[in-house]
């Protein structure tokens, strides 16, 4: 007997260690991840998407980042417990010391605190029952009105902390014997009675529910021995059915019941185990997280699953149709795997390791192997499997399940099995067709080669190789397939049923060949996450394609692509192989052996709304709104965003652009996972900032957010300034204009007034000069008389007398003036000089000469007839011989009169001997007259008068520039 029950633990050892379990992907979040504590009661979701947990250390609230920590300073003790949230979406909890709290404002606020006779030091229950909290306490229960507190006893019953739930503004508890019912207003109904159930035998009685019904656990805690098995109570045709409970309870303590999609997950100190109610039957369906504590199970809502432990902190499934088979770590490294007939595949590591799976029964057993070289590519023939080793070929026969050592086709690249013994074997020297009965090796090209692929149906081989694609005929015959004219580099090569062969690359993505001709292209523009593809697989019309973003599926009818990610749990993307079977499809990658379900996998992707987490100006944080007014000086605004769930940013790309008053910009990408959005130095004017979130791999959008943004321009650019600027500028050129104008007439009347003065002056000293020059003129006259009388010429004497008293007459009108007109000056050296041809008699001719209209123009008075005086005195008068001639001319310059009074004397220096040699000589009166004359007028006219004396052949002229206005 002894030796039997060894067998039998032998046997199960054995079909232990062969049958290996499979479990969904997951991701454990632990003290590494940010996650504060590893020890969790409750989780629940809200509206928004975030995660709240009541944990040891406190309330936590996760937005698929960061986890923030909510505390109140009237709480007591860390922990929390009983996460509920009510018809408002308000968060409610409550912790050991009685104390319930809610969310509001992103703050945790006290409600109330239960009354020193309804508290102990045991955490109570409660929920929400027309707009009120029911509590279960020690001393029965106790409704709370949420507005004004008030607190009022229920039911009339005093037994301590019952278990109850609220369903439908009706109230079910355990009181006693019995689970009772309370609708509103109405008095309490026995449902069930539990009284020929010894309930000293079971002491812990928890009421839940599934499908809407009713669900009890009965289980004792007191240690009693032998200890009594738990017991369930279910809901059927409307009674409370006691139901065998399943075995893996048995021997387990259940922490929980939560209903998940018509299945009932159990959460126990022993895992997770999930069941589906068929046949009047609890049915084991999966076993999760065995010997783990787990408190708590939600579904979010991207249908990722959270489990939380007492000891462990939180895992995350992401997608509970994708599994993972349980291998040793030095057994996950796998290089190769093939179909073995309809119901296994077999595969191979990098370290030599073999083993066959049964995809029906999930049987998995390792085959022994003593060679421990890299399994490079696997193949199944009729009755064999070949499989290519790093430095060996091995050869399993399926009947006799057993494997064989042969020399031939050791390390290819890739394997196909072309029926009849021949296998098609691509190296990284050649490409070669192997008999594996006679050994006879058929060389189809000496290139390296990386891939290949047999088309049974038209006995066509494809090869990949380093100068490109070529298909062979069966004849082997070759031919180059091409792409735009360029060799294809292919990754690997697979068909559809519609007899398209497709081929992977590693930079041009997905190309498909019909006859020998790229019939179509696709690309990370028209439906492919990457172009950098790896391993393809037909399946019917469905193309499996691997590549560095995730697992796609084509459908070749609609030309449609499903995607699946790491954000939907694909946590591997190095996939050496991809088998399809009718509902599943296995994965082989270096992290192990994966089986997803073909449709259920591909999760169906809702793009959730995002929100602005906060909004900085100038590294300030602002309050949101819908409009901001920012001052020329800001310098910086940033925009951070996100949107609530686990890896829920991993496929979003948002987009943002901003408009200004001249563009209408396009829509600008941010990097992925990238949730911030800043702006320096924006110029002054009214911006609108829009902003989505795209799905990259379904092209979905959210709500457009918009947020105007006016960045208003320096004061100084202000209108109101600009206007008060020109009237101030207008106002200070303005009064600076009065004041130089005021100075201006200021200076220019003192001028005037001094210039007055000066003239007055130099007009006083002419008159006296005048005054002086007159009498010596006429003295001169009489002269000339008193030598006509004394010659006896009294004729003439009498003719000059009679004109020397009209020059005097008009002398005398002219003696009161300064200055006379050109044409009055004139007249009187005309009857001067008629005195003179008297007193010449025939010897002398004078010529006055008017080149221009120059009568009106005013000089001083006798300012030409000293000249003419000295020319007659000093020059005709000395001259002896011939006739005596005197000419004067007058013309107009822009700003001068000309005056030249020119004579055929004996000339100036002649004239200056002739005197020099006369005794008692002194100055003529005019020559200093004239100079004393000139000083004034310099001072009048405030330059000199140009007065030159010019040599000529004969006599002297002289040259008078006199100034007018």
């Amino acid at each position: 007997m002894k030796y039997i029950h060894l067998l039998i633990l032998l046997i199960l050892l054995f079909a232990n260690k062969n049958a290996k379990a499979q479990h969904p992907i997951f991701t454990h979040l632990t003290e590494k991840d940010g996650l504060p504590d590893i020890e969790f009661y409750d989780i629940v979701e809200d509206s928004q998407g975030f995660i709240w947990l009541a944990a040891n250390k406190g309330l936590f609230r996760y937005d698929g980042k960061e986890f923030k920590n909510y505390t109140h300073p009237d709480k007591q003790g860390l922990s929390v417990f009983g996460l509920k949230i009510d018809s408002t979406g308000k968060l409610w909890c409550n912790n050991i010391s009685d104390q319930f709290f809610y969310i509001k404002n992103d703050e945790l606020i006290l409600f109330t605190s239960l009354e020193e006779g309804d508290s102990s030091n045991f955490l109570t229950t409660f929920s929400f029952y027309q707009n009120k909290i029911v509590v279960s306490t020690k001393s029965g229960f106790i409704e709370i009105d949420i507005n004004t507190l008030k607190k009022t006893r229920l039911f009339d019953s005093k037994t301590s902390f019952l278990d109850f739930q609220v369903r439908n503004d009706t109230v079910i508890f355990l009181e006693g014997d019995d689970l009772k019912i309370v609708s509103k207003n109405k008095k309490k109904i026995i449902k069930e009675s539990f009284y020929k159930y010894n309930k000293s035998s079971y002491n812990k009685w928890t009421l839940s529910s599934f499908n809407k019904k009713n669900l009890i656990y009965a289980y004792n805690s007191n240690g009693l021995k032998p200890k009594p098995k738990p017991k369930l109570f279910y809901e059927e045709f409307n009674r409370l059915k006691e139901f065998s409970l399943p075995k893996n309870l048995e021997n387990n303590i259940v922490i929980k019941f939560v209903e998940i999609d018509d299945k009932l997950w159990v959460c126990t100190y022993g895992g997770v185990f999930v069941y589906r109610f068929k046949k009047g039957k609890f049915q084991l369906e999966n076993t999760y997280f065995k010997e783990k504590a787990i408190t708590g199970i939600l579904k979010d809502r991207n249908n990722n699953y959270w489990i939380t432990s007492l000891r462990d902190g939180v895992y995350i499934i992401p997608n509970i149709n994708i599994e993972k088979y349980d291998l040793e770590p030095n057994k996950t490294n796998i290089s190769a795997m093939s179909r073995l007939g309809n119901n296994a595949l077999i595969f191979g590591s990098t370290k030599g390791d073999i083993a066959i799976l049964n995809v029906k029964t999930n049987k998995l057993k390792f085959k022994k192997n003593n060679l421990k070289e890299k399994v490079f590519s696997i193949a199944e023939g009729s009755e064999k499997v070949f499989l290519s080793l790093n430095g060996s070929f091995l050869i399993y026969d399926k009947k006799k399940d057993k494997f064989y050592k042969d020399k031939l086709g050791h390390n290819a690249k890739d394997l196909s099995y072309l029926g009849d013994n021949l296998l098609l074997r691509p190296s990284h020297q050649s490409t070669t067709i192997i008999n594996t009965k006679d050994k006879n090796v058929t060389y189809l090209n000496r290139n390296r080669a990386y891939t290949s692929y047999y088309n049974r149906k038209e006995k066509e081989i494809y090869v990949g190789t380093i100068t490109g694609l070529k298909k062979y005929d069966e004849d082997y015959i070759s031919s180059k397939i091409t792409f735009n004219n360029k060799p294809i580099f292919a990754i690997d090569i697979d068909k559809t049923d519609d007899s398209t062969i497709w081929i992977s690359t590693f930079k041009d993505g997905l190309i498909g060949v019909k006859k020998n001709k790229e019939t179509i292209n696709y690309t990370n523009k028209n439906g492919l996450l990457s172009n950098r593809l790896g391993k393809i697989k037909g399946d019917g019309n469905l193309l499996w394609i691997s590549n560095d973003k995730g697992l796609q599926v084509l459908n070749t009818i609609t030309g449609t692509f499903k995607n699946l990610t790491q954000k939907d749990g694909l946590n591997s993307l190095n996939i050496s192989e991809i088998i399809p079977f009718k509902n599943e499809l296995f994965l082989s990658s270096n992290k192990g052996l994966f089986k997803l379900n073909k449709e259920k996998a591909f999760k169906k992707r809702t793009i959730y709304d995002f929100y602005f987490k906060n909004i900085l100006v100038d590294n300030v944080e602002v309050p949101e709104k819908e409009k901001y007014e920012l001052n020329s000086s800001v310098k910086k605004i940033e925009f951070n965003f996100h949107n609530n769930g686990f890896l829920s940013e991993d496929n979003l790309i948002y987009q943002y652009k901003l408009i200004d008053a001249s563009n209408n910009s396009k829509w600008n990408n941010l990097e992925v996972k990238a949730s911030q959005l800043i702006f320096n130095n924006l110029a002054a004017d009214n911006y609108t900032l829009k902003l989505r979130a795209t799905d990259i791999n379904e092209n979905k959008t959210t709500t457009i957010k918009s947020i105007k943004i006016i960045v208003k321009p320096p004061f100084y650019k202000e209108w109101w300034f600009r206007l008060s600027l020109i009237l101030l500028v207008t106002a200070i050129v303005r009064h600076l204009s009065n004041l130089r104008v005021k100075k201006i007439r200021l200076r220019q009347k003192e001028l005037l007034e001094k210039e007055q003065i000066q003239k007055q002056l130099v007009y006083s000293k002419l008159k006296n000069l005048q005054s002086q020059m007159n009498p010596h003129f006429t003295f001169n006259a009489l002269n000339s008389i008193q030598n006509l009388v004394l010659k006896g010429n009294k004729h003439d004497a009498y003719d000059y007398l009679t004109k020397f008293s009209l020059l005097i007459r008009e002398n005398l009108n002219m003696s009161e003036k300064s200055f006379v007109t050109v044409e009055e000056e004139i007249k009187m050296l005309t009857k001067y000089l008629e005195l003179e041809q008297l007193r010449f008699r025939d010897n002398f001719e004078y010529d006055i000469n008017l080149i221009n209209d120059i009568s009106e123009i005013k000089i001083p008075t006798m300012i030409i007839q000293p000249y003419v005086e000295n020319a007659i005195k000093h020059g005709l008068l000395n001259k002896q011989e011939g006739r005596r001639k005197l000419l004067l001319s007058f013309k107009k310059s822009v700003t001068s009169l000309i005056c030249i009074v020119e004579d055929n004397g004996v000339g100036i220096e002649k004239a200056k001997e002739i005197n020099k040699n006369k005794q008692h000589y002194k100055k003529s009166f005019s020559t200093g007259a004239i100079e004393e004359k000139m000083i004034f007028l310099k001072e009048y006219y405030k330059t000199d008068i140009g007065i030159t004396y010019q040599k000529v052949q004969e006599g002297t002229r002289v040259v008078i520039k006199i100034p007018y206005n």
